[in-house]
């Protein structure tokens, strides 16, 4: 575990992954699932773990789940559920959550954005997601480089930084071109967030404050 007063947060260097035996008894059919994490931890930033299964029944994994939401209660650990597609390189994956995108063409302003999201608005570092801006439409302005390999001159993907409410309601990605400009993604985690009438305010009120700074600071700093 890392937990220096560094300004950055340690990013995770790769994954770990081993197998767990969900077979009970030794004449049961064999079954297991894989368990992948963070290679390693850092207090300001989150911990990701990924539950893979092919050979299992739907119960057992379930069962696993639940014993790994009271194990992080007992710790005081907070566990939330993310979709699949908010590590991939692009949050467009589910229709039903589209993200609102905010392009900024100012570095100073996506700096200062950046530092309020962490200081003021109480998201956390998910780090950084390879993205992939040729699925974008508003590049006007943006200036990315180009696969030199691609014959349509398409553009290179690039390490985008993703941060997440700790309400686990919301998440925010940064997808910065070559001048430290960023397109701003925000969008729900709608797998955390259905049903509960509470958590889906969360989020919005959360949204309608980032908006609001958005705003602000693009205007004071004439973006």
């Amino acid at each position: 575990m890392h937990m220096s007063n560094d300004d950055s947060p340690q990013a995770s260097s790769g994954d770990k992954r081993f197998v767990v035996d969900l077979s009970k008894r030794k004449d049961d059919k064999h079954e297991w699932m894989e368990l992948v994490h963070d290679s390693n931890c850092d207090t300001r930033r989150t911990f990701r773990i990924t539950i893979l299964w092919l050979v299992a029944v739907a119960s057992k994994i379930d069962n696993q789940a639940q014993l790994l939401h009271r194990r992080c209660s007992q710790f005081g650990l907070k566990l939330v559920s993310v979709p699949h597609y908010s590590c991939l390189r692009s949050c467009f994956m589910n229709p039903f959550a589209v993200p609102i995108s905010k392009p900024i063409r100012n570095k100073t302003c996506v700096d200062i954005i950046e530092r309020s999201l962490v200081n003021d608005f109480n998201f956390v570092y998910d780090g950084d997601h390879m993205s992939d801006p040729n699925e974008i439409d508003c590049l006007d302005g943006f200036v990315f480089d180009v696969n030199k390999w691609s014959m349509k001159e398409r553009k290179k993907f690039v390490p985008a930084r993703q941060y997440v409410h700790r309400s686990g309601t919301i998440f925010a990605r940064l997808l910065r071109d070559t001048r430290g400009s960023a397109i701003i993604f925000m969008y729900l985690n709608q797998r955390h967030i259905t049903g509960d009438e509470q958590l889906l305010h969360c989020a919005r009120a959360v949204f309608h404050s980032v908006e609001q700074y958005i705003a602000e600071a693009c205007k004071n700093a004439e973006c």
